[in-house]
């Protein structure tokens, strides 16, 4: 595959090359540990990126951009535990605590939800995504939307089958 890069981007202490592939313009992620090698091709013409490539990763956690996925009103609680840690490293850059209105309303909703803070991110759903809200174990709940709840309530179950397996 020829591969027309765009950018070098770092996440999670790993090193990703962002780039085009030459068949048919998509746009390919690949980690540089994993490249086994790279072989120039001065016959091929490069194809400029149209645009800001910065404005790829907006909408993500991570690196990985589903473009079909839509972008999300992620609504979370987290505990006074990990609450402060959470406001001062962001797990995305759209987050946002949320206003007094729509606080009295998460916690009429959501009544169990004791102490902690609400927050809000806007993004796409992506394996960083959940791997990073799962994180932080039972200290971050995420409310809404159903199906990013649904997905971090799977990768829970899956890792609480994977613990029941040891002991039976």
């Amino acid at each position: 595959m020829n591969l027309h890069p765009y950018l070098l981007r770092e996440y999670n202490r790993r090193w990703y090359v962002v780039g085009a592939a030459e068949e048919d313009n998509a746009m390919l992620t690949f980690a540089l540990e994993r490249i086994l090698k790279i072989v120039p091709l001065p016959s091929h013409k490069y194809m400029e990126y149209e645009g800001d490539i910065n404005e790829w990763y907006e909408d993500i956690v991570g690196v990985t951009n589903l473009k079909d996925s839509p972008v999300y009103e992620i609504y979370f609680w987290v505990s006074d535990i990990s609450k402060d840690y959470v406001k001062t490293k962001p797990i995305h850059e759209s987050q946002r605590t949320l206003n007094e209105a729509k606080t009295a309303e998460m916690q009429e909703k959501y009544k169990s939800l004791k102490d902690g803070q609400f927050f809000r991110i806007d993004c796409k759903y992506n394996y960083e995504l959940i791997r990073e809200l799962t994180s932080f174990g039972k200290e971050l709940i995420v409310l809404e939307p159903e199906h990013i709840y649904n997905k971090v309530k799977e990768r829970i179950n899956g890792m609480i089958e994977e613990y029941e397996k040891l002991r039976t």
